[in-house]
């Protein structure tokens, strides 16, 4: 027999790239060997094969294995290939578990926001908003939550493009007032739009980062101002950024 454990070719092949990866230190063959519980001649014949595939690479002067570099080309390809609806799925239905308010899912599209999905509040409640219907960047609280991470210049075009329309007494007109704003959600890391596009509406978003810690989009929890005491504000804010933390988590984003 020539397996001290039981398991198909894949799994051993699997087993041994997870020892690779998450040591704190290079392993060398012996210590693979013993971690794998695999006989020494399987063991390096899975070693071949992760390899020759660049999922591990083998430093010939300290004779250990690390991580490999295709593994980083397999992983961009994988989060390029990520739809953002299909990841953020869970954590949106979770999110409108928690609140009972209307969800939404954004991206940026040029100069404004669109919507690519919406989960309805089981309450009465009429909205702007619909999957596919753009809004603007400036008074909502989706479009303020990217626009604020986004890189300088980037940032500085969209600004420059924003009509400031008054669509209530609360709308940001300037790009004075909007860049004060952006700066509030860097350091809170949330967005809010207090009836600032919708009289007796408010919102609370957040950004959701990819792999590469760009904000490609944003989740946020739309309620009636009536319904939303400072109580419930508070912690509409909190499972917002909990969701987008969750969605950034799940799309590679760092801590």
């Amino acid at each position: 027999m020539e397996t001290k454990t039981s398991g198909s070719s894949l799994s051993k092949a699997l087993n041994m790239l997870n020892h690779v990866c998450t040591s704190p230190v290079p392993l060398r063959f012996a210590e693979l060997v013993d971690l794998s519980e695999l006989p020494k001649a399987t063991a390096h014949r899975q070693l071949n094969t992760l390899l020759e595939h660049g999922l591990v690479r083998f430093d010939e002067h300290k004779q250990a294995y690390y991580p490999g570099y295709g593994l980083l080309a397999l992983a961009h390809r994988t989060w390029a290939n990520l739809d953002i609806r299909d990841v953020a799925a869970a954590p949106m239905r979770d999110l409108w578990s928690k609140t009972q308010e209307t969800i939404h899912l954004a991206v940026l599209d040029d100069a404004e926001v669109i919507y690519i999905d919406k989960l309805e509040s089981p309450k009465s409640l009429r909205l702007y908003s619909a999957v596919g219907k753009k809004g603007p960047v400036y008074c909502t609280g989706v479009g303020k939550a990217m626009l604020a991470f986004l890189p300088e210049d980037k940032q500085e075009s969209i600004i420059s493009a924003q009509p400031f329309i008054r669509h209530t007494e609360h709308t940001l007109v300037t790009p004075e007032a909007l860049r004060n704003n952006l700066q509030l959600i860097r350091n809170t890391g949330v967005s809010l739009d207090l009836e600032e596009h919708e009289i007796g509406i408010k919102c609370a978003a957040a950004p959701i980062f990819n792999s590469r810690q760009e904000a490609i989009a944003a989740i946020s929890v739309t309620a009636p101002a009536f319904r939303t005491s400072d109580e419930v504000y508070e912690e509409m804010k909190a499972q917002v950024k909990l969701a987008a933390n969750t969605i950034s988590k799940r799309l590679g984003a760092c801590e």
